[in-house]
């Protein structure tokens, strides 16, 4: 893991190396892209590199992603077991087919899958359910991984200022579960290891003048054994000059009794004609989880707030972009029944950073 981390510059600038020689691929436009992004607190650094390739041939476009997650966790655990330092990988693909079937209108067929967890946090309860119950010939070492598969379907009712785009998705994910005691059997027993998710959205841009858009959209999905949870969206574009503003929010609610708020606001400033910079702050806040799995593993009610700024060139084939912010993770105190996870849902003060470099040819 530590290699992964100390190789990331390496591997980014040799990202872009054989775009030069994929010119021949297809006869339409062309581009590849590849960033790199890392998070980290004092007990916990991720980071993630991927790569991205699209290419156009007629009216079809084909797309393929390759992504790595790294992760870097300090396990302090609260009440019994042992310190660890953990370390895991995970591998991500993404496949994309797009079809134009006239001026105004074109349908994107995709495929996602990952191989390991899909977050520190499922890491740091998969430790903790290892520690609880490894001892007992029952237990299994987890295996998380998933893939998904979508359609989407683009309606540019008025070319070139306003479109809606309908997606349909469904997931499969083989989750790292949750582990308790069954007294009958005498022996601990897993959870769910198993979660479906099919989702569908509904997004919706429309440029209402020169120097201002509006965008729009509503998610609803359902997770396996739970309520189905709705998401609605809202953003705003505006342009005066070389300086532009973004402003954007969101509820989410799932039944019994989930919700959460989303907002974000961004400060744009083109100073040179081929520089620009931006500023921004980003707000979350929910009332914590409804479910839990074996011990109560919910996490409580969270408040984050992030800001961050960046800066990016672009010549016109080829942009360079670097961003850095401060995160702040603030949650609501752990009932008695899950003070487990105290040393996981604690308050904690991040650093993000990601440096991205897309080149169009």
């Amino acid at each position: 893991m530590k290699t992964f981390f100390k190789t990331l510059p390496c591997l980014f600038l040799g990202l872009h190396l054989p775009a030069a020689g994929a010119e021949t691929w297809f006869t339409g436009a062309q581009s590849a892209e590849s960033s790199v992004e890392t998070v980290s607190s004092g007990d916990i650094r991720a980071g993630l590199l991927q790569a991205d390739y699209s290419g156009a041939e007629g009216s079809w476009i084909f797309g393929l992603g390759l992504g790595v997650t790294g992760y870097e966790l300090d396990y302090v655990p609260i009440l019994f077991g042992s310190d660890a330092s953990l370390s895991e990988e995970t591998a991500q693909l993404s496949l994309n087919i797009t079809r134009q079937w006239d001026k105004v209108l074109s349908s994107t067929l995709r495929f996602r899958a990952y191989d390991g967890y899909s977050s520190y946090r499922s890491i740091w309860i998969a430790e903790f359910y290892r520690q609880f119950f490894g001892a007992f010939s029952s237990y299994q070492e987890p295996d998380p991984h998933g893939s998904s598969l979508g359609l989407s379907v683009k309606w540019d009712y008025l070319p070139g200022t306003g479109n809606a785009i309908f997606s349909l998705d469904y997931g499969r994910d083989e989750i790292a579960p949750g582990w308790s005691f069954d007294p009958t059997l005498g022996i601990p027993v897993p959870g769910r290891e198993r979660l479906n998710t099919p989702s569908a959205s509904l997004n919706i841009a429309q440029v209402i003048n020169p120097w201002l858009k509006g965008e729009g959209g509503f998610l609803i999905r359902q997770t396996t054994d739970r309520q189905a949870r709705y998401s609605f969206r809202n953003g705003w574009a505006a342009a005066a000059g070389p300086v532009a503003f973004r402003i954007e929010g969101g509820y989410t609610s799932e039944a019994p009794g989930f919700y959460a708020y989303h907002a974000s606001a961004l400060a744009e400033w083109a100073f040179l004609p081929q520089w620009t910079v931006h500023a921004g702050y980003r707000f979350y806040q929910d009332n914590g989880e409804i479910e839990s799995s074996g011990f109560n593993a919910l996490a409580p009610g969270l408040e984050s707030g992030e800001l961050f700024t960046g800066i990016r060139w672009d010549r016109g084939d080829l942009s360079v972009s670097a961003n850095v912010g401060l995160l702040q993770t603030d949650y609501e105190p752990l009932s008695a029944d899950n003070e487990f996870f105290g040393n996981l849902y604690k308050d904690r003060d991040w650093v993000t950073f990601r440096l991205a470099a897309s080149f169009r040819f």
